[in-house]
């Protein structure tokens, strides 16, 4: 298990994210974070991506993906910039994704515990919209990514099930209309807390959400060659395994808080 946090916070993703299509970022966002800004600067040649597509898997913690780090060959090789995150507290759902798009800690965002209200402070959608770009937000029902940032001028494709939400980013991606696309998959976070975050049962999920992330990743290649894009497979929080052998998150500690990201860019043109 981690015995030390992470130094980079989750709150300078979303102004990295910014920069790197070229617009503002939200109001109280944290500085961004400086590795994925120079990777944008050095693989781009100053150019920004016109396309970024985020790919949310929940409660991945970087214990799991350094101790089942072959499982994540197809999410690295789609992906292989990693970026080591400590996320924000209480490390649940809503919590993080807040300070995943807004840059902001939950104090400020307004979501301290778990619960799914709408975050009414300025967001990276609201920076997007304000910029002339198309967000859309795919997930599943009553996740935390299909509530806390409703009552946009956005597209959000709810369904009740995951193989419907990655057949609908599927089709937006062949569809080729929306600057920035964020799919969140709960399964794996569903799973690992009734079976343990190690079990036969979560690493298969674990599995298929590398799976999904990859095979988007090669559809975007082909997809969107007219684009400079930005993928990443960014997850809010980490796990550990509790008694009865389930799982859970939530506490101050290495095992809920450290996260890694991946990340590419796929310049236009470069199948």
């Amino acid at each position: 298990m981690d015995e030390k946090l992470n130094g980079q916070s989750l709150d300078t993703l979303c102004a990295a994210l910014a920069y790197a299509m070229g617009i503002e970022a939200p109001g109280a966002a944290a500085p961004a974070c400086e590795t994925l800004t120079a990777y944008i600067d050095k693989t781009l040649g100053g150019r920004k991506a016109d396309r970024v597509f985020m790919y949310n898997p929940d409660a991945i913690a970087e214990w799991i993906y350094r101790k089942y780090n072959g499982f994540f060959s197809e999410a690295v090789a789609a992906a292989p910039l990693n970026i080591e995150f400590r996320t924000v507290m209480p490390s649940v759902t809503p919590v993080c994704f807040g300070t995943m798009y807004t840059g902001a800690q939950p104090e400020v965002h307004g979501i301290r515990r778990y619960e799914k209200p709408v975050i009414r402070l300025d967001s990276l959608f609201d920076a997007l919209i304000r910029a002339g770009k198309r967000p859309a937000i795919v997930a599943e029902t009553n996740s935390s990514m299909s509530k806390i940032y409703l009552e946009r001028g956005m597209d959000y494709y709810i369904y009740d099930t995951i193989a419907e939400v990655n057949a609908c980013a599927s089709e937006l991606i062949c569809a080729d209309k929306y600057d920035f696309i964020a799919v969140y998959n709960g399964n794996y976070d569903s799973v690992m807390h009734k079976n343990g975050p190690e079990s036969l049962k979560s690493i298969a999920e674990l599995r298929a959400n590398i799976m999904a992330f990859a095979a988007f990743a090669a559809q975007i290649k082909r997809a969107w060659t007219g684009h400079d894009t930005l993928v990443g497979f960014a997850m809010d929080h980490g796990c550990h395994e509790i008694d009865g052998e389930c799982g859970s998150h939530g506490l101050d500690m290495p095992e809920d808080l450290n996260i890694v990201h991946l990340y590419d860019v796929y310049p236009r043109g470069n199948a």
